[in-house]
C-alpha cells in the first residue's frame, strides 16, 4: 500500500503516484480539515490532476471610517473584494460595506504563527466620501479580525468660469456639469 504526502504551496504541489484510489485528507492552518472536497483522488497510468477546495474559519471585518481608527464617522455605503496583493485579480463577489461602515468577510484563511496576507479592494463609497485609493493589505493572525480603512470625506472644490476673450470677466450665469470618468 503506497502513501504520500504533497506538499503544498500557493495553492499547487506535484507527487508521483501509482495507479489507485486515495483517500484524501489536509491539514492546513486556518482551514477545516473536515471541509476538504473531494476526499478521494484516483490516479491513473498516466500524468493526472486533481483540484480540491477546503474551507477556511477565519471571520475578518473591515472598517471604513473617516480616521481608519476605532471611533471614526463611518461610510454608509460601498463595496469592497478581495485581490491579489496588485488588486487586478479578484477572488470571489464584492461584499458590501453596510450602513455602519463594516463590511464582513467570513471564512477567511488565519494563521498566528505566520499570518495569511489578504489582500482588498474598495470599488465604492457613499456619497459623502473617497474611495480608498490602492491595495488594502491586511494580515490575518487571528481568527476573529477587525481592521479600519480610511475613507476620507469629500472636500469642497471652487470653481471659476471666467470669459476667454476678456480676461477676468466673470461669466454672470452658467451651469457646469462635472461627470467621473471611470
Amino acid at each position: 500500500m503506497a502513501n504520500y504526502n504533497v506538499n503544498i504551496v500557493n495553492g499547487e504541489g506535484s507527487a508521483n503516484m501509482k495507479k489507485g484510489v486515495y483517500t484524501v485528507t489536509v491539514a492546513a492552518n486556518g482551514y477545516e480539515d473536515t471541509t476538504l472536497n473531494p476526499a478521494t483522488y484516483t490516479a491513473g497510468e498516466t500524468a493526472g490532476a486533481g483540484a480540491f477546495t477546503v474551507s477556511a474559519n477565519g471571520q475578518l471585518t473591515l472598517v471604513f471610517n473617516e480616521t481608519g481608527a476605532e471611533g471614526g464617522t463611518n461610510v454608509t455605503a460601498g463595496s469592497v473584494v478581495m485581490t491579489d496583493q496588485t488588486g487586478n485579480q479578484t477572488y470571489g463577489s464584492a461584499v458590501t460595506i453596510d450602513a455602519n461602515g463594516q463590511a464582513e468577510f467570513p471564512n477567511v484563511p488565519y494563521n498566528a504563527q505566520t499570518p495569511y496576507a489578504l489582500y482588498f479592494k474598495q470599488t465604492a463609497t457613499d456619497d459623502e466620501h473617497n474611495v480608498f485609493e490602492g491595495v488594502i493589505a491586511v494580515n490575518m493572525n487571528a481568527q476573529t479580525q477587525t481592521e479600519y480603512v480610511v475613507n476620507t470625506p469629500i472636500a469642497l472644490q471652487t470653481i471659476t468660469l471666467t470669459d476667454a476673450n476678456y480676461q477676468g470677466l466673470p461669466v454672470a450665469n452658467a451651469t457646469m456639469q462635472f461627470e467621473e470618468q471611470q
